[in-house]
């Protein structure tokens, strides 16, 4: 299949200028020309491909050859009261179906004071002049950065003033529906002022076949936490290409995790800058992988400071024809003198067509640093089965059993009172067959 190059060919991108008053931001001139300078950003550089280092393991070839188009006005019933379920009935939620925001399903009105959560379609008018210099970030990355930039759709925009703990954790919700193939870009921003917490958690699901591309600025002051929770369980016809950008000041603290099971193809890139001493920055995850399926996680972690450390622990279980990528770097600066990281990755292959593809990397300047990483990949222990099945546990429950304490050894990277939000999800993958 020869690539193609995502340009006006495409309805959305040819559509751009009948279609960017209906975006978020359209009274504004400001951010209509950076919509335009990000188009032609994305048009010089179209989307990456394997001959670029960064996607030697993952190709876009299927996703040029759809025809995206914009996405319907409304989502089914059955996914709107699936959103609606969503986290505790007092907690905060922000729903974005298909793109927009969705007042009725949504619940904002439960935040302590110093605290914002705002779509971006009202965050443009309310903080214009702080989400500037975030929505800029879209020049210094790739082509779907860009391409985000320029059809920038609702996301999620959260401001915490420094001090303030919101407790509660904050739900937010993407839910997709497509009838016809649809593009989405939800553009989220959070910042959090020194000394701040807060606890977010993603979910994205949907049906038919769809296109997300959400791009996630996150930018901690002084001292300030944010724990980070996101669930994929996007269709098995859908795209979901991810990306976040994380600035860490000197003593923050940020806590990722992340589940995914779903789309058809799913890339999650991470990209976190350490830029003061005494900051931390946890990546963890499970991925697994079915029949059909590839996913790709992608992290980047820059300790500009001396002092900081970083901790990465990924799991993934692949079944089938199931394609899985890993591609981890952690780069110390001279002067980052201290620094502890820690990398790992994980694979359990359920079949002899599954596939993983590892590729951790340091890259180090500093001289008094603890940096290792490292990655594996094998089978079921076959001594471990038989020790189960010996006393009496059939065959197939002895491999459920060894799946799951694999893949929740993920888990324990994150406070026992959130493991619970995705337990189920682990244990109803594998209750299905994915070979």
């Amino acid at each position: 299949m020869k690539p193609r190059r995502l340009t006006a060919d495409f309805p959305f991108v040819g559509a751009f200028d009948a279609l960017r008053g209906d975006l978020p931001g359209a009274p504004l001139a400001w951010v209509q020309d950076a919509r335009r300078d990000a188009l032609a950003r994305f048009q010089d550089e179209a989307l990456p491909s394997r001959r670029v280092e960064a996607w030697k393991y993952t190709d876009l070839r299927a996703l040029a050859a759809t025809e995206f188009d914009v996405p319907a006005a409304t989502v089914s019933e059955p996914l709107r009261t699936r959103a609606a379920a969503i986290g505790a009935d007092s907690a905060p939620r922000l729903v974005i179906a298909n793109g927009r925001f969705d007042p009725a399903l949504s619940r904002l009105d439960s935040l302590p004071a110093g605290a914002s959560l705002l779509p971006m379609s009202a965050a443009l008018d309310s903080h214009g002049d702080l989400l500037k210099e975030h929505l800029a970030h879209a020049l210094d990355g790739d082509g779907l950065a860009a391409l985000n930039a320029a059809f920038m759709m609702d996301g999620y925009v959260l401001v915490v003033d420094a001090g303030v703990r919101v407790d509660p954790v904050i739900e937010v919700v993407f839910v997709n529906d497509a009838e016809k193939p649809a593009a989405l870009h939800p553009r989220n921003v959070v910042v959090m002022g020194e000394g701040a917490h807060a606890v977010v958690a993603e979910t994205h699901f949907g049906d038919g076949v769809y296109w997300s591309n959400p791009v996630t600025d996150v930018a901690l002051g002084q001292g300030a936490s944010l724990h980070h929770y996101k669930t994929q369980t996007e269709s098995a016809a859908a795209f979901h290409l991810a990306q976040a950008r994380i600035a860490l000041a000197g003593g923050a603290r940020y806590q990722g995790f992340l589940a995914t099971t779903g789309a058809r193809l799913s890339r999650h890139t991470v990209r976190a800058r350490i830029d003061g001493a005494g900051a931390a920055c946890h990546l963890a995850g499970a991925y697994l992988v079915g029949a059909g399926q590839h996913c790709d996680i992608a992290t980047d972690i820059d300790h500009a400071a001396g002092g900081s450390a970083s901790r990465q622990v990924f799991k993934g279980v692949l079944d089938g024809d199931g394609h899985g990528v890993f591609q981890g770097k952690v780069a110390v600066a001279r002067d980052a003198q201290k620094t502890d990281a820690h990398q790992l990755n994980n694979a359990l292959l359920l079949s002899d067509a599954a596939e993983i593809d590892a590729k951790p990397e340091l890259e180090i300047y500093a001289d008094d640093v603890k940096c290792s990483h490292g990655a594996t990949a094998g089978d079921l222990d076959e001594n471990e089965l038989f020790y189960l099945q010996a006393r009496g546990i059939g065959a197939a429950e002895a491999r459920r059993l060894l799946v799951s304490a694999f893949v929740k050894a993920a888990l324990e990277e994150i406070p026992e009172d959130h493991r619970g939000r995705f337990e189920p999800l682990v244990d109803g993958w594998l209750e299905v067959p994915h070979g």
